[in-house]
């Protein structure tokens, strides 16, 4: 039989079964069938047609991506009646998990993002009640929810709860009075991991500090007499407020820094300590900087560089919309070191210190400050972000928000590229004036534009507290970003994992 009419009727018979009613992908280089004289015949789009589903018999039912001109692969001498990924090629997933700039599951959109909802929250979270780290058995997540003791979630890539430890606080464990967290975060100590937090009583003082150290699946550690160890850092009667932490992965190393005094008790001071994983003082408390404007100082962010220097960022506000940033080094006794930079800004300009690595070179060289600012007359928020800080680096602005809207942001490095993602967030009163805060959610990476990841890509229903992200990198090419959100239900901790470039 000649070779084309036997193919004839093979299309013919295709065309009766329900089999072959389908679309596309990257299957097979085309189905083989052989003429009267044996010879093979490559029955490929050119004989069959044009590719498209709706003329090509044997065309696959998904056209879009890595589908695009699938045809059915035969498999034990029959045609798939529904493509798999033996038609659509090596490339293809059925749900999309790759993060390789391909439309793997075919649906026209390549590397989206994905959300997931992690847990439900009880209540608002302020900055500081909620903290993430990357471990080698997932995503440590630590929330303070007001109850006699911290959850410690362990999630998995996909951002699924697997384990949850618990933390009791420390006034469960010595039969204090109750206090309230606080600042808290998750640290990566020399000596392992640990959870950090500082509390305060419901008149205020005193100040307190303790760190609790963690496994790898963030469950606290307990001593012969199974009780969860725990070091107190910080006892300090008068004193109250937010601290900051940092701790150092090289030598035995933890620095807390925090205000003391106030309008009323002047000076209002910064002041800091360093002692180590058990709590044992390495260097005492002093004082570290004292407004000469009179205006009020804080602590906002610590980093230990690779040299054994201690980084910090200060903030002063006037109170009336004004403030600066100040970046020192100061040694290991928190003796300062060489000249200070300083950035004006307006106020909370939240400055946040990160460290891009070797690869961007000397100790002094790596360390980046990223804060916000809000710029006359439109009243923009800026995002900037200023490198080399004792080299004369300039900042760069990131981002310029939209007019009436706060941005809220976060920064992580990932193999030393600096990547943000913020939460804008404005105010809308509701009905019968109930405050309301809306938002959206981006993302940006380096010589990028920024991303909006804001699910369902509508406004998101906030609250006052919504007032930071947390960022973590879950897979190669992979990062997600965390934020607590308002349902009917109440406030959630929800994510957005997406794929940089």
């Amino acid at each position: 039989m000649n070779a084309r009419f036997w193919w004839s009727g093979v299309v013919l018979s295709c065309l009766a079964m329900a089999g072959c009613e389908s679309s596309g992908g990257k299957g097979d280089a085309g189905v083989v069938v052989e003429d009267d004289s044996g010879t093979s015949v490559d029955g490929g789009p050119g004989d069959a047609g044009p590719g498209d589903a709706g003329t090509d018999p044997l065309a696959c039912e998904k056209q879009h991506g890595v589908c695009a001109g699938a045809r059915r692969a035969m498999v034990d001498g029959a045609y798939e009646p529904e493509c798999t990924a033996l038609s659509y090629g090596a490339d293809y997933e059925s749900s999309e998990t790759r993060c390789d700039g391909l439309d793997n599951d075919c649906d026209g959109v390549t590397d989206p993002s994905i959300e997931s909802r992690i847990t439900a929250l009880p209540g608002g979270y302020a900055l500081g009640q909620i903290s993430s780290l990357r471990t080698e058995a997932g995503v440590l997540v630590a929330v303070f929810d007001g109850a006699e003791s911290a959850r410690v979630l362990r999630l998995d890539d996909d951002l699924k709860v697997q384990e949850t430890s618990s933390v009791p606080m420390a006034w469960v464990r010595t039969g204090t009075a109750r206090q309230y967290v606080r600042s808290s975060k998750l640290l990566r100590t020399s000596e392992g991991l640990a959870l950090f937090y500082s509390t305060a009583n419901f008149l205020v003082r005193p100040l307190k500090a303790y760190l609790v150290p963690l496994d790898e699946n963030g469950a606290p550690k307990r001593g012969p007499d199974g009780e969860v160890v725990e070091h107190q850092l910080l006892d300090r009667p008068l004193d109250e407020g937010r601290t900051v932490v940092a701790a150092s992965t090289t030598e035995d190393r933890v620095v807390v820094l925090w205000t003391t005094g106030g309008p009323l008790t002047p000076p209002i001071q910064v002041m800091g300590t360093v002692v180590d994983s058990k709590g044992q003082v390495l260097v005492a408390p002093k004082a570290l900087f004292e407004s000469t404007s009179g205006w009020t100082p804080a602590p906002e962010s610590a980093l230990w560089l690779r040299n054994g220097e201690l980084l910090v960022a200060l903030t002063e506000e006037s109170g009336s919309g004004q403030g600066t940033v100040r970046v020192r080094r100061l040694d290991a006794a928190l003796a300062q070191v060489g000249e200070e930079r300083a950035f004006t800004t307006s106020e909370w300009p939240a400055p946040q210190l990160v460290d891009l690595g070797e690869a961007a070179g000397a100790p002094l060289a790596s360390p980046v400050l990223v804060w916000r600012s809000r710029e006359a007359p439109e009243s923009l928020r800026w995002i900037r972000v200023a490198g080399h800080l004792f080299d004369g680096g300039q900042p760069v602005t990131w981002l310029e928000d939209t007019p009436g809207d706060i941005p809220w942001f976060g920064a992580f490095v990932d193999e030393g590229e600096l990547r943000l993602s913020w939460l804008s967030r404005f105010y809308a009163p509701g009905e019968n004036n109930t405050p309301l805060y809306w938002g959206r959610l981006w993302t940006q990476d380096p010589g990028v534009a920024p991303v909006e990841r804001t699910p369902g890509l509508e406004l998101m229903s906030l609250n006052e507290h919504a007032m930071w992200v947390l960022m973590e990198k879950v897979a190669p090419r992979r990062m997600a970003t965390m934020y607590t959100a308002t349902t009917a239900e109440g406030q959630v901790l929800d994510a957005v994992r997406y794929c940089t470039p």
